[in-house]
């Protein structure tokens, strides 16, 4: 008897869960901790999993966890919170091109407030995005062990099909690079994919990495002029109109 093929998904993808073939990560875990045997199974592993139950799915699943997927280190990623981590560990391809699943925590601040229809939010997507790009120059594009701080300097983006709550993959290609005296510029093109499909949804972005020391400077540089420039407004805004004459 063949497995039963599944898709697991988080437990709030409510309208995605309607269709035939999914299944929530919540019903799984219980017909898995109620002895259902793994084998039994043909499992692929959406979005929406938190790091427990993920967790609890690779001790249920034994040998048969293959595909759980894992999270990448916060502190690449730039976050505090481990629940707002969207992306897997990074891979390289080639020269230049790298890749990372597509991981979401349906606890995840983008996704906290906004979730509407079945697919995956743009806004959830750019910030993935924002991950991987950073999360590839800090391993594998700068050396050295200084402190510093990304600056965007645009992003553009275009979306072509939706990102449903299933297995899904972003690549990274760098496609132009330069170093200035204030820091390194890259201009990258990321790609997010469900399987070998074109990309669905993409990102190109132009960014700066700079000292942290600098970058703090000229932030706070930067504040000192918009906070004069408001009082000198309201100060203005004060002044008892002259009368003529």
């Amino acid at each position: 008897m063949s497995p039963e093929a599944l898709v697991v998904v988080g437990d709030r993808f409510e309208e995605f869960l309607a269709n035939r073939g999914t299944i929530p990560v919540s019903a799984l875990l219980d017909r898995l901790r109620g002895g259902e045997p793994p084998e039994s199974l043909a499992l692929a592993f959406g979005q929406g999993l938190t790091e427990a139950q993920l967790a609890e799915l690779r001790a249920l699943l034994g040998r048969a966890a293959v595909g759980v997927p894992d999270r990448a280190e916060r502190r690449l990623t730039h976050k505090h919170r481990a629940e707002n981590v969207l992306i897997g560990p990074v891979a390289r391809l080639a020269e230049g091109r790298f890749t990372a699943d597509l991981v979401l925590d349906e606890r995840v601040e983008v996704l906290a407030d906004h979730l509407t229809g079945q697919h995956i939010p743009a806004i959830t997507l750019l910030e993935a995005a924002r991950q991987l790009w950073t999360v590839v120059t800090e391993q594998y594009l700068i050396a050295g062990t200084e402190r510093t701080r990304f600056v965007i300097g645009s992003v553009n983006s275009s979306f072509h099909s939706f990102v449903f709550p299933m297995p899904a993959t972003l690549r990274y290609e760098l496609l132009d690079h330069a170093t200035t005296p204030v820091g390194a510029v890259y201009h990258c093109r990321i790609g997010v994919h469900h399987g070998e499909e074109p990309a669905a949804a993409v990102v190109e972005a132009e960014y700066r990495v700079i000292p942290e020391k600098l970058s703090a400077k000229q932030e706070a540089m930067a504040a000192r002029r918009a906070i004069a420039a408001q009082v000198g407004a309201l100060r203005a805004a004060e002044e008892p109109e002259s009368v003529p004459a």
